[in-house]
């Protein structure tokens, strides 16, 4: 399917892999449908909405912070169909400000996708990971 974009121009894109968000992401509940488009090259992602034009940049926060760790529930483990880790990708959530050196993620509410079933879900952690996690000089950008 063919997808005309404001970051990205018109894109391609495999229906097949379009991720779903069954709850939506907090804030934008009713954007369920994404498209996940990555770079290898780049160290952001980007979710790309299927029914509204909306992008989120994306970021492995384990590449920003190496102790990250984070336990999924019981019900976000049914929910999301989870039966493998080597399933799931974590992402969380990018503001590029103007001042690039101001780059930030939110890692009290990652992002799970479960590759195999197709399902994601942001959860929220505890207060223990903060909201606004400045990063450019801990990827030696």
């Amino acid at each position: 399917m063919k997808l005309n974009t404001t970051n990205f121009g018109e894109i391609d894109i495999d229906e097949s892999a379009l991720i779903n968000f069954e709850e939506g992401i907090p804030g934008f509940e009713s954007i369920r449908r994404f498209a996940l488009l990555q770079d290898d090259e780049m160290i952001v992602d980007w979710l790309q909405g299927i029914d509204e034009d909306i992008a989120f940049p994306i970021i492995n926060p384990f590449a920003v912070k190496d102790d990250y760790e984070f336990k999924i529930s019981d019900g976000d483990i049914a929910k999301l169909k989870i039966e493998n880790q080597e399933d799931l990708l974590i992402y969380s959530i990018v503001v590029i400000p103007d001042d690039i050196k101001d780059i930030r993620t939110n890692l009290q509410a990652p992002i799970i996708i479960n590759t195999k079933s197709k399902l994601a879900k942001q959860i929220i952690l505890d207060d223990r990971y903060p909201l606004k996690y400045e990063f450019y000089e801990k990827v030696g950008a």
